[in-house]
């Protein structure tokens, strides 16, 4: 019964999708228990180790577990690990692990998957981007550099206890366990990853399984009945892929997807709706938006003209026109609430005199205006912002031209240095000001590792290093608002804003908590008003 259950629900989601792409609408949604909802772009990868941006991460939580996590609160639970002890020195962390956890394909969860998995981030054949969220273990740096065969400082105690051990102490690396490069993987299926197809549809002990795939279509996930902890509430998630934002304001608003992102371009609009009063979510993100410079390219090298464009921007007029105030200009790359931020000015804010003099004094005017080839998404939301900058930057002897590609393109490009310019925001992974700096600014962080403007600063590169082994929290968060200034005075960014991120739930919608970081949302809140 089951099997003919699952084979109808294939069904009517195949038929609810090919209305949906040729431009009808469907309200079939209304009598399955089915959560609909939508990412911008195909993920590129689902392998938790290779994974670097939010498409990939909101797919991958869902499937996958951690030891510990963030809940809707933001507070850090339990997740693998149902207990932990930290060493008096900071330097050890022992986990106890959950018992009776099994995997989407039957295998029984044990200490010997976290070792793997943790070493596997680490192991230089993966070629994992995300090897600084555990270079700090003891013994990572040899691993790194394929001089040893396994990470030192990760062991397994017993069959559910796990020991990592650091070369020294680290105040926030709890939160950089709950990042999705910390998801557990199956340590028996080790063999397939070389196989392509596992991570297609990968397998991990998360409270939903892939049960089908169409690439640039859909991922259909399927609830995990084995899940160890309260079962969601909602049987299917349907993730669709929808690149353009019209696209899902009109699949929306005919109820096919259950949940929309606003943009400055609709959210008056169905504000003002009716329909959707009380509806409407603004949450404050975690988020920094930026125009990054390749810093070793002309004409960025230079830092009269980074400064310059920084100057020379009015954040708070674009704010108002683009946002309707419901952002902050950014003056840094801290955004508030975070540890390290500083309201106090960092010498960026509006003054075009200065701006205007620093430009000419690196050889540009109206005879020989500066011309940026600006890369961005190919996507509405961000042509809407460049737009305001494109129009700015016009009051100066600054040209503006766009280059709209595709998500996965457009990566490429910034991460191989192709990209001189290039419209771009950095989404925390754990609520920390190291999050915001380390990773963005520390000079082997190139490239896919997140420093993609390619900032190299020799003091910088030294006191993030220092500042990571301070556990005092105060000291720490003023070694960071410290280093944030240093980095602004370079200007490796053109720094834009922090903002809300905003969403509006369909009728269906009974329930949904929203996360200001986008990988805490496991699908577990969501309930929905379902004919029977």
């Amino acid at each position: 019964m089951k099997q003919i259950l699952s084979i109808s629900l294939f069904i009517v989601i195949a038929l609810v999708l090919s209305l949906s792409f040729t431009g009808c609408c469907s309200n079939s949604l209304d009598s399955l228990d089915v959560f609909s909802t939508y990412i911008s772009s195909e993920p590129s990868n689902l392998d938790p180790a290779r994974g670097v941006d939010v498409n990939e991460a909101v797919v991958q939580s869902r499937i996958f577990d951690g030891l510990v996590r963030y809940n809707e609160k933001m507070e850090l639970v339990p997740d693998l690990a149902e207990s932990w002890d930290i060493s008096e020195d900071g330097r050890e962390y022992i986990f106890n692990l959950r018992k009776n956890v099994v995997f989407h394909n039957g295998q029984k969860f044990t200490s010997a998957d976290v070792v793997f998995s943790l070493d596997r981030i680490l192991d230089p054949n993966t070629s994992s981007p995300r090897t600084w969220v555990l270079e700090k273990i003891d013994g990572a740096d040899v691993r790194m550099k394929g001089e040893a065969s396994a990470t030192a400082g990760i062991k397994a105690l017993d069959e559910y206890r796990v020991s990592i051990r650091l070369k020294e102490a680290f105040a926030p690396f709890m939160s950089l366990l709950t990042t999705p490069a910390c998801y557990i993987l199956p340590s028996e299926s080790k063999d397939s990853f070389k196989n392509s197809d596992f991570f297609e549809k990968p397998v991990g002990t998360g409270p939903f399984f892939v049960k089908d795939r169409v690439r640039d279509s859909y991922i259909h996930l399927a609830v995990n009945d084995k899940y160890f902890l309260s079962k969601p509430n909602v049987a299917n998630i349907l993730v669709r892929i929808i690149p353009e934002n019209l696209k899902a304001e009109l699949e929306f608003e005919c109820d096919s997807i259950d949940m929309l992102q606003l943009y400055p371009s609709n959210y008056e609009r169905f504000k003002a709706m009716p329909k959707y009063a009380g509806k409407i979510v603004d949450i404050p993100a975690l988020n920094t938006w930026y125009i990054g410079f390749n810093n070793q390219a002309e004409p960025f090298k230079d830092v009269r003209v980074r400064r310059a464009l920084n100057l020379l921007l009015d954040r708070d007029k674009i704010i108002k026109a683009v946002y309707s105030g419901r952002a902050v200009p950014a003056i840094g790359s801290i955004p508030p609430g975070i540890s390290g931020f500083n309201s106090k000015d960092t010498g960026i804010s509006f003054n075009p005199e200065e701006g205007k003099r620093l430009l000419a004094e690196a050889g540009y005017n109206e005879q020989n205006p500066l011309k940026i080839e600006l890369y961005q998404k190919a996507q509405q939301s961000a042509t809407e912002i460049t737009r305001f900058i494109q129009g700015e930057f016009k009051k100066y002897p600054v040209i503006i031209e766009t280059k709209p590609m595709e998500w996965s393109a457009l990566k490429d490009a910034i991460n191989k240095g192709e990209a001189k310019a290039f419209l771009m925001n950095w989404f925390g992974d754990y609520p920390d000001g190291e999050n915001f700096l380390y990773p963005l600014f520390h000079s082997k962080n190139w490239g896919s590792g997140g420093n993609r403007a390619r900032f190299k600063n020799d003091e910088i590169d030294r006191l993030l290093e220092e500042a990571v082994r301070i556990t005092d929290e105060k000291l720490r968060s003023e070694a960071y608002d410290s280093i944030n200034r240093k980095v602004v005075e370079q200007a490796p960014w053109l720094y834009l804003w922090h903002c809300s991120e905003s969403y509006v739930t369909g009728p269906r919608v009974k329930k949904l908590d929203f996360y200001p970081m986008f990988f805490c949302d496991k699908g577990l809140t969501v309930s929905l008003n379902v004919n029977k």
